[in-house]
C-alpha cells in the first residue's frame, strides 16, 4: 500500500522517470464531437452459487446443511477416502449420486503403469457420466479439485469421455460408444507412463498419448457427475504385480448418522443416538433424528455455518429462526448459540414439541457476547427423541437488508461497488432440477434440488428473490432459466411478475405478499448453449409463450463464444458453434412477432491484453444484421470470465470495459462474473469473485474496484480518442456529461513500464485549475485478503495540469487503471 501511495503522488508530481523507463505517448481527446451514448449497465455482475456465492453468500441464512439432505459423514469405507458425495453401499454394491463431482479414491498404492477396471451400472439415458478416474493426485472436495485422467461413459450423449484434470478441466475426447442402459458395463483402463487405452464391454474404444501433459503415476478411483450410478467389481493389476480386488465395505462402527454439515453434542454422561430417516421426511428423502437414551447431561447436534467457518454473532442483536420437528412423544427442545468449543452459552431458548406430526417452532436469541466462529444447537435435556426436518437463523432486521433474506453488509458493498446489473444465471441454470416453480412459496418448504455446483441445494433463495433484491437496491435484474422449462411454466412466470393481480398467477404473487407487479424487462434462456437446431426447437415455443403473455419481455439467448472474425455466417471456426443458421431463425421469428431478442455471449479477461478488440465479437453483431434485415436485436455479455482475481484480472476488465463502451448501443449490457465469493472458497477454475466476504465482513477485490471506478465516473457520451506512439500498452475512453461541463479520461496502461503521456483536449477548456484522479496500480498478482482487506485499492488526488496551450502531461504508472476527471 506505500508503495502504491508512493507511485500516486510520485506520478502526480510527474517524477515518476526515476522509477523506470518512462514510455512517450500522446492522447488526443475531441471532446467537441460525441460518438454515441454509453449504457449505464456497463459495470453488471454475474451472480449464481457457484463457490456459494448464494448459500453461505447472500443469502440470510446462517444455517448451512438447513434441510439435513447431507448423508452423514459416519460413512467410511474401507480403503477409500471419501471426497463429497452420497455414498451407499448394498451386499457388494456400491451406489453414487453425481453432484458436483465427488470422488472415491482408493488407498491402494498409485502406479503409473498397469490396468485397472470396474464394473458400472446406468439405470437410464440420463444426463451427466460415470466411471474411473485413474492416475488420481492431490484430490480434495470440488468438482476439479484433483490431478488425473476422467473415463467416464455418458448414456445420454452415448460417448466415452477423456478428460485430464490438473485442478481443473481439459477435455481430450468424447468417442462415440454405445453405452447401453439397464445392464452392467465392465470399463478397463490400461496404463503407461504415457499412454492410456480403454477398454468397453471387451473392446477397445481408444488409445491415448499424452506428450504434452502426462500425469505419470497415482491413485485410482470412482467419480460420477451429475447422475447416479452403482459400481462392483473394482480392481487394480500394476505392471509388476497380480490382479487384486478392491471390494466395497464399511469400516468401523455406522452406529452414528449425522448429516454431514452437523456434529454431535453430547455433554455429561448422557447417553445418545443420532440417526438419519428416510421415512415421512419433512423435505427432500430424509431428515435428522436425535435420542436423549438415558443419564444426565445434553444430547443434540450444532452447526457452524458454511465449512463449519463458525458464525458471528453481535451482542445485544437479535436473530431469528425457525425449526421443523416431530416427536412422538411430547419433549422438550432447547436451541442456543454457543461459543465454537461450546464452553460459552449466549443465548437459549427452550422449545416445546407435542406432535408426532411435523410442526415449526419459531423463536428469537440474543446473544450476550460478540462471537465471530460461534455455532448454534439444538440440544434434549432429558430422555426423549425427535426428528429435526429443518433448521433456520438469520439476523432480525437490523442484520438485514430492507427486510429481504438478504446479508446488509453484502447488499451495501455491492451498491458501493457501483454494480448497475444483476444477472442471475451460469451453470446453475442447466440443472435438470433448476425450475423456478420449486422456488416459490415458503422457504422452509421449497424442495430440496441437486444442483450443478451443490448437491444439496434447498431452493432457499431463489429467482423471485433474486428480483426482490434487485429491485429493493436499485439493480437492473435478469435471471435465467434453464432451456428445458416448458412454455406453459415460462407463460406462467410472466404472468406471475407481470401479470394483473386478478390474473391465475398473479393471484399467486398477491398471496406472497407483491401486489405490484414487477414489470420484469429482461431473461435469459440457458446459458453457453450450443445455438443450434436443437435450441431452436426449444426456444420457439417459449419466446412465443412468453410474448403471448407480454410482447415487451425481452428474451436473451444464452449463446458461447465469438473469439474470431466471422465472414461467412453459415461457415465459420472458432468456437463449438459453426453457422448461425439457428440464430437467423431466432431473428426471423422476433421480426415476425415485432418483438426484440438478445444474445449473450461471454468473452475471457484472465489478464491483459485480454480481451483484446472484441474483432470476433464485433463481426457477430454486424453479421446479425445481415440474417434478418429489420429484426430488433442486441448483444450482450453476461460474463468476464477469469480464473484469479488479482490486478490483472481487474486490469484485463478494464480493457473489456473500454472496447464494450467503444462498440455502443448494440452492446448495452456487460457484466463480471463472479459477483462474490467467500473467502477460502474456491470449488473449481473460478476463483474470480469481485466481492469477498467472510461471516463478518466483506471486502473488495481489484476487479470490484474496477467497476466502482468506472460507475462512480459514468458520463453518457462517448467522444472520440486516439493514442499514439503507445503501441498496444495503453487503452484509453474519454467520455463527457450531458451538458458538456464534465470530461473524464479513462486510461489503462496494460505494460510493467510507466507511459508518460502529453494530453491534448480539443473543444474542452476546463474551468478547474485541478482534476480529480483515481488510480488503482501495483503488481499484477496483487490480492486482497482477509487479513489485509485494503492492500490494494484505488488512490485519490487532485492534479495540477496547468493547461495553458491546450496540452497537459501525465504520466501513467505500471499495470494501472486511472480515471481523470477534468471540470
Amino acid at each position: 500500500m506505500k508503495r502504491q501511495l508512493i507511485i500516486q503522488w510520485v506520478t502526480l508530481l510527474g517524477l515518476l522517470p526515476a522509477i523506470g523507463q518512462v514510455q512517450e505517448a500522446a492522447i488526443a481527446v475531441h471532446a467537441n464531437q460525441t460518438l454515441h451514448r454509453v449504457s449505464r449497465y456497463l459495470t453488471g455482475a454475474c451472480i449464481e452459487d457457484v463457490n456459494h456465492e448464494i448459500y453461505g453468500g447472500i443469502y440470510s441464512q446462517m444455517i448451512f446443511g438447513e434441510s439435513f439432505q447431507e448423508p452423514s459423514e459416519a460413512l467410511v469405507i474401507e480403503g477409500f477416502k471419501t471426497y463429497g458425495g452420497d455414498w451407499r453401499i448394498s451386499g457388494d454394491e456400491l451406489s453414487g449420486s453425481g453432484g458436483d463431482g465427488p470422488k472415491l479414491v482408493s488407498d491402494y498404492p498409485p502406479f503409473a503403469r498397469g490396468e485397472t477396471g470396474v464394473e458400472v451400472f446406468l439405470s437410464d439415458r440420463s444426463g451427466g457420466n460415470a466411471g474411473l478416474i485413474v492416475e488420481t493426485s492431490r484430490p480434495g472436495r470440488g468438482a476439479d479439485n484433483f490431478d488425473g485422467y476422467e473415463v467416464a461413459l455418458d448414456a445420454q450423449a452415448s460417448i466415452l469421455r477423456l478428460g485430464r484434470h490438473r485442478h481443473n478441466f481439459e477435455l481430450i475426447r468424447d468417442i462415440p460408444c454405445e453405452v447401453p442402459v439397464g445392464q452392467w458395463i465392465p470399463l478397463v483402463v490400461k496404463m503407461t507412463e504415457r499412454t492410456l487405452e480403454v477398454l468397453v464391454n471387451g473392446t477397445s474404444i481408444m488409445q491415448y498419448e499424452d506428450p504434452e501433459h502426462p500425469l505419470n503415476s497415482g491413485a485410482v478411483g470412482l467419480r460420477p457427475w451429475a447422475r447416479e450410478v452403482r459400481y462392483r467389481n473394482l480392481w487394480v493389476r500394476p505392471v509388476t504385480g497380480t490382479r487384486t480386488s478392491l471390494p466395497f465395505k464399511l469400516k468401523g462402527d455406522q452406529s452414528v448418522a449425522i448429516s454431514r454439515m452437523w456434529h454431535a453434542v453430547q455433554r455429561g454422561p448422557a447417553v445418545g443416538q443420532w440417526h438419519m430417516e428416510a421415512g415421512h421426511p419433512f423435505v427432500g428423502d430424509r431428515s435428522q433424528r436425535i435420542t436423549f437414551a438415558g443419564g444426565a447431561g445434553e444430547i443434540g447436534i450444532e452447526n457452524q455455518g458454511l465449512n463449519r467457518w463458525g458464525m458471528c454473532f453481535v451482542a445485544g442483536k437479535p436473530y431469528e429462526g425457525c425449526l421443523w420437528v416431530r416427536a412422538g412423544q411430547p419433549a422438550e427442545l432447547f436451541v442456543a448459540l454457543e461459543s465454537r468449543d461450546g464452553t460459552k452459552a449466549y443465548a437459549e431458548s427452550r422449545l416445546a414439541a407435542r406432535s408426532n406430526d411435523w410442526q415449526r417452532l419459531d423463536f428469537t436469541l440474543t446473544p450476550t457476547q460478540t462471537d465471530k466462529s460461534g455455532r448454534f444447537a439444538v440440544t434434549l435435556k432429558q430422555p426423549g427423541s425427535v426428528a429435526l426436518g429443518y433448521a433456520f437463523l438469520q439476523p432480525g432486521d437490523w442484520g438485514r437488508f430492507k427486510g429481504l433474506p438478504v446479508r446488509k453488509d453484502v447488499a451495501e458493498a455491492l451498491i458501493d461497488e457501483g454494480i448497475t446489473v444483476l444477472r442471475y444465471g451460469g451453470s446453475m441454470v442447466n440443472h435438470p432440477q433448476y425450475r423456478w416453480k420449486k422456488m416459490i412459496g415458503p422457504r422452509d418448504q421449497r424442495p430440496p434440488c441437486q444442483g450443478t455446483w451443490y448437491p444439496y441445494s434447498s431452493n432457499g433463495w431463489g429467482i423471485l428473490d433474486f428480483i426482490d433484491f434487485c429491485r429493493a437496491a436499485g439493480f437492473l435484474s435478469i435471471p435465467a432459466f434453464n432451456l428445458d422449462e416448458s412454455p406453459r411454466d415460462m407463460a406462467d412466470f410472466i404472468q406471475y411478475v407481470n401479470g394483473p393481480a386478478d390474473s391465475n398467477c398473479g393471484r399467486w404473487r398477491v398471496a406472497a405478499g407483491r401486489p405490484e407487479p414487477y414489470r420484469l424487462k429482461y431473461l435469459e434462456l440457458g446459458n453457453e448453449e450450443q445455438v443450434d437446431e436443437n435450441y431452436w426447437r426449444k426456444f420457439k415455443p417459449m419466446a412465443e409463450a412468453i410474448w403471448a403473455q407480454d410482447p415487451g419481455v425481452i428474451p436473451v439467448v444464452g449463446d458461447l463464444f465469438y473469439s474470431q472474425v466471422i465472414r461467412d455466417p453459415f461457415s465459420f471456426d472458432g468456437g463449438a458453434v459453426k453457422t448461425l443458421a439457428a440464430h437467423k431463425k431466432i431473428l426471423d421469428l422476433a421480426r415476425e412477432h415485432d418483438c426484440e431478442v438478445w444474445f449473450d455471449v461471454h468473452i475471457g479477461t484472465e489478464q491483459p491484453p485480454q480481451p483484446g478488440t472484441l474483432a470476433g465479437e464485433r463481426s457477430f453483431i454486424e453479421q446479425l444484421a445481415k440474417l434478418s434485415p429489420g429484426a430488433k436485436y442486441k448483444v450482450v455479455i453476461f460474463e468476464f470470465n477469469a480464473g484469479n482475481h488479482a490486478l490483472k484480472r481487474a486490469l484485463a476488465n478494464a480493457c473489456a470495459i473500454n472496447q464494450v463502451e467503444r462498440i455502443g448501443d448494440k452492446l448495452p449490457v456487460a457484466c463480471s462474473a463472479n459477483c462474490l465469493q467467500p473467502d477460502g472458497q474456491n470449488d473449481n477454475d473460478w476463483n474470480q469473485g469481485l466481492l469477498f466476504l467472510n461471516p463478518s465482513r466483506v471486502w473488495l477485490q481489484p476487479p470490484g474496484y474496477v467497476t466502482r471506478m468506472v460507475s462512480q465516473n459514468y458520463q453518457p457520451w462517448l467522444v472520440p480518442s486516439e493514442v499514439q506512439g503507445a503501441g498496444d500498452r495503453l487503452s484509453v475512453n474519454a467520455k463527457r456529461s450531458e451538458d458538456g461541463k464534465v470530461l473524464v479520461l479513462q486510461a489503462v496502461n496494460i505494460s510493467g513500464e510507466p507511459v508518460s503521456t502529453d494530453i491534448r483536449l480539443e473543444g474542452f477548456i476546463p474551468s478547474k485549475a485541478t482534476a480529480a484522479v483515481q488510480q488503482l496500480a501495483g503488481l499484477l498478482d496483487e490480492v486482497n485478503t482477509a487479513q489485509d482487506p485494503e492492500h490494494i485499492q484505488p488512490t485519490f488526488g487532485e492534479w495540477r495540469h496547468q493547461r495553458g496551450d491546450g496540452r497537459a502531461r501525465y504520466t501513467f504508472p505500471p499495470h494501472s487503471f486511472t480515471m481523470i476527471r477534468f471540470e
